[in-house]
């Protein structure tokens, strides 16, 4: 299986904001003419989920939050309007340092991510990982999740959004075995569409709705609101849950 963080990286050196959204339309070379609407797309998904998740789990304390997976600061930068202090946490050095400079001034303090959670000191209000855990592998996707959820303090909430079915055709699941499981398959794939032979891919792992239910369960969130998504051709889930 490809390395999802040397990948992570690799988007974050050479085309960021495509990859933390795939759209053609935040590609490098229009990213300048479509920013204003890649922040704006963040802006309504942090109003809306936070609206939804007082209106069913009542009022939320706005002191901390917690952005793991906060690529250049899509959702980040909302997040420092509700709450009085953001942290946010990526593998990609690249993405970081673009984050800083869309966020300068605000409260945020950016970290670099790792499967432990290590640069992350305390307990946080809201912790949120939308389009993050499905590139990462399920062992190691299962340990941060854990970790994630331990960081959530008493009263807190979450919003986990995880992948659960790829729903690709034949030929773009054989596209995806290649690329992903084949040692060697990415770099003829990418040779063979006229593309550099390193262009990084994105891992499109499948959870367990059960399994994350369980360790929410077990790591003391006992009542979870689950809304099924499609994701672009694939089904996610977003789950959003109060300690």
């Amino acid at each position: 299986m490809t390395d999802t963080d040397h990948n992570w990286r690799l988007w974050g050196e050479r085309d960021p904001y495509y990859g933390v959204l795939t759209d053609k339309r935040f590609r490098n070379d229009s990213i300048q003419q479509y920013r204003d609407v890649f922040f704006a797309v963040g802006q309504t998904f942090v109003d809306h989920w936070l609206y939804k998740f007082e209106q069913r789990f009542g009022a939320l304390s706005r002191n901390r939050a917690l952005d793991f997976g906060c690529g250049v600061g899509r959702l980040t930068i909302p997040l420092s309007q509700q709450f009085a202090s953001v942290t946010g946490v990526d593998i990609s050095p690249a993405m970081l340092r673009e984050a800083q400079v869309n966020s300068a001034g605000k409260a945020i303090e950016y970290r670099l991510s790792d499967d432990h959670l290590s640069q992350v000191d305390g307990t946080f209000d809201f912790v949120n990982c939308v389009i993050v855990l499905q590139h990462i592998p399920l062992e190691r996707g299962m340990v941060i999740l854990k970790g994630l959820l331990d960081r959530v303090g008493e009263g807190g909430g979450c919003l986990i959004q995880i992948t659960t079915k790829r729903r690709y055709s034949w030929k773009r699941e054989l596209d995806y075995r290649l690329r992903h499981d084949v040692p060697g398959g990415r770099f003829l794939i990418n040779l063979l569409k006229r593309q550099s032979a390193d262009t990084p891919m994105m891992q499109m792992n499948e959870y367990s709705l059960a399994e994350v239910l369980r360790l929410f369960h077990a790591s003391g969130f006992l009542e979870n609101l689950c809304c099924l998504h499609d994701q672009g051709g694939s089904e996610s889930v977003t789950i959003m849950s109060r300690r």
